[in-house]
């Protein structure tokens, strides 16, 4: 493996998006363009990603 100029702190998002297993699926394609992100962790009760 070649060294990187980058660190993951480079590329991550800073604020955790997440969505619950009822989320209606017009807000999952809402969040996904207001934070420009690609996916969303899915969370059951106190925060269990499933």
């Amino acid at each position: 493996m070649t060294a990187s100029r980058h660190t993951v702190s480079d590329v991550m998002t800073r604020t955790a998006i997440a969505v619950g297993r009822d989320a209606p699926y017009k807000e999952i394609v809402a969040l996904l363009d207001r934070w420009k992100v690609s996916a969303l962790p899915v969370l059951e009760g106190e925060g269990r990603v499933i």
